[in-house]
């Protein structure tokens, strides 16, 4: 981080301190807050390693105590964990988490478009690409990844999707026996508080502590969506119920008009009052300390001082599936091969970062309509917000979610997610998909008040890629290469250059004629393809702007076998006791939704595993 960066950090810390966060009803001083802060994150440049966090003043490793458990990662997944794990009062429970705790900014679901260039974002990126990528600069996409109390559900979308029920019977049918989706069911509903005016009530629970809710931004071209797409053969439904095709408003994790996230749902309320629970902000780990093939306790750094801190029972790994790879294979599980050429010590030969999957999306599909929106201002935005309506309100802007099949419409389970985006802030392309300079200048035609954006997601991915080590310090990133669109037969292109069509067709339908809905997508690397052909250009233009939809998995997965997985039916990792792995790098197979869920059940899940196996 900069100087300047650091300064206007420390402007902004002091007038948070002076009480922004407090008093919500005091709108003027909520404006400036947010001003604020979306200014610090235009000007934030996100660090390109970790040597900020990893500075150590001494040589000496300070004790930090024993604990019964040690959850490595306060995010996503630990930080439910931590709270089921603290339910026993006999066990003490220490949370490491690398990062900060959110705040009033983060709170607000409109302002993940800034937070993924802050403080709460690692700042990975992939190594450059082939296949995909292409418009990006150096043919690099971002790889968003959450740092904080709450993980990547700080800046992530918000979009409560479970899957398909297919997805978990496959999990089963892979061997995993206990991970069908009847019996992952009962765990989803543990965890959530619905609160929508109608849903399918066999499939959702009522008393968990996620509250999951509609938004109302009320995008002008809702209504014209909506109407084309169940002319398309879309029926409205609750696609976290039987049936997954269809179309929806979106479920979100957000109570009322706040970002709900894994920290201020699981942990935030109990930290003052569970006395056998210990959460630690700003502790990096750096290695995990074995015994005899015995996972006994984690070294961190915090403060500029090295400690180590003793686990009794167990150590688990939940920092996700970029950050718990990288921290196995620096403590020498990993592929044996890798980590002797960097010089590290081998403790197991495991497949770890082998097989990196994510949901590949392509982020260049807008339609221009003669509706215009009226962006409003931060103050009138805030007043909106704060009644529960308006675009601050929910992610993106974004308001319908579709799952359609392409190969056998109408039939489960769907190969695609269409996400609409209604965004009338502008928010620089360049600096959100880190594109090169001649995507920057397509993107700045796009009107933010007239467009609105198709995200368009392969739920089936076929490719696969690796996470691997880049050196035995810590305080260098992992090399991460998601692999998209690289499989065989294209397979991962064609789906996705379907759902352009299925678009494109929807834009011929009456209720979208009629407000004069244009395709307005370009892409300057493949204008000389038009004429020749529309199939050639829209692959080139796919390889161009196929991105991230921020959910990497199965870089630590699940299996029944060491030689092809790195983790149990329980999540213990293989031929090592007293450690497990559980975050979405331990699923084996990618969910056809957005990975939150899925997590969520799978911790509630771990967690009572967990305690059945130390309370006999």
């Amino acid at each position: 981080m900069t100087m300047f960066q650091k300064f206007v950090t420390f402007v902004l810390l002091v007038y948070v301190s002076n009480g922004a966060l407090i008093y919500r009803d005091d709108i003027d001083t909520l404006v400036d807050y947010v001003n604020n802060y979306i200014n610090y994150t235009n000007y934030y440049t996100l660090p390109t390693d970790n040597s900020d966090s990893l500075t150590v003043t001494d040589d000496h490793i300070y004790e930090y105590g024993s604990y019964d458990f040690i959850v490595v990662g306060g995010g996503t997944a630990g930080s439910l964990l931590a709270r089921r794990l603290s339910e026993i009062s006999d066990w003490k429970v220490l949370v490491l988490e690398a990062g900060s705790d959110g705040n009033q900014f983060t709170d607000i679901p409109f302002m993940n478009l800034y937070t993924r260039n802050s403080e709460f974002n690692w700042g990975y990126k992939t190594v450059p690409q082939n296949k995909s990528c292409l418009g990006m600069a150096n043919k690099q996409c971002v790889y968003p990844t959450g740092k904080g109390l709450g993980g990547t559900s700080i800046i992530g979308d918000s979009v409560y999707a479970r899957g398909n029920r297919a997805d978990f019977d496959q999990w089963e049918g892979l061997g995993l026996d206990g991970w069908g989706y009847d019996d992952l069911l009962p765990y989803f509903k543990k965890t959530e508080k619905i609160e929508l005016p109608d849903y399918e009530k066999d499939y959702h629970g009522t008393d968990g502590l996620l509250r999951v809710n509609y938004t109302y931004p009320n995008p002008l071209d809702y209504d014209a969506y909506l109407k084309a797409s169940q002319l398309s053969g879309l029926n409205s439904l609750d696609y976290n119920g039987k049936n997954q095709i269809g179309i929806s408003k979106f479920q979100w994790t957000i109570a009322f008009n706040t970002k709900v996230t894994a920290g201020n749902a699981f942990l935030t309320p109990i930290l003052n009052t569970q006395n056998n629970l210990k959460v630690v902000l700003n502790a990096f780990a750096t290695n995990l300390i074995f015994s005899n093939l015995k996972a006994t306790g984690v070294q961190f750094v915090k403060d500029g001082k090295l400690y180590k801190a003793h686990a009794s029972r167990e150590v688990i790994l939940s920092a996700g599936p970029i950050n718990s790879p990288q921290l196995l294979m620096l403590s020498g599980v990993g592929p044996k091969d890798e980590l002797k050429e960097l010089g590290i010590e081998v403790v197991k030969d495991l497949p770890v970062g082998v097989e990196l999957v994510d949901h590949p999306v392509y982020v260049g599909l807008y339609i221009r309509t003669n509706l215009t929106a009226d962006p409003g201002t931060v103050k009138s935005n805030l007043e909106l917000w704060e009644k529960g309506l308006g675009y601050y309100t929910t992610v993106f802007s974004a308001d319908n979610i579709a799952f359609i099949n392409t190969k056998n419409p109408g039939v489960e389970p769907p190969n695609v997610e269409l996400l609409t985006i209604n965004n009338p802030t502008s928010v620089p392309p360049a600096t959100f998909y880190n594109l090169n300079d001649n995507y920057t200048s397509v993107f700045s035609t796009f009107n933010t008040l007239t467009d609105f954006l198709v995200y368009c997601i392969n739920l089936e991915p076929k490719s696969r890629g690796w996470l691997k080590l880049k050196s035995n310090n810590p305080a260098d990133f992992p090399l991460i290469n998601p692999a998209y669109l690289s499989d065989t037969n294209d397979e991962d292109i064609q789906v996705l250059y379907e759902s352009i069509q299925f678009i494109i067709n929807l834009t011929k339908t009456e209720p979208l004629q009629a407000v004069n809905a244009t395709v307005v997508a370009q892409a300057p690397d493949c204008e000389h393809l038009r004429e020749e052909s529309e199939k050639d250009y829209w692959y080139c233009a796919i390889r161009s702007l196929t991105s991230t939809l921020y959910h990497p998995a199965s870089t630590t997965k699940m299996g029944t076998s060491d030689s092809n997985s790195v983790v149990d039916v329980n999540m213990k990792v293989h031929g090592i006791s007293s450690l497990r792995v559980v975050d979405a790098g331990s699923m084996p197979k990618l969910v056809r939704g957005h990975p939150l869920a899925a997590i969520w059940a799978m911790a509630e899940k771990i967690a009572d595993a967990i305690k059945e196996e130390h309370l006999i």
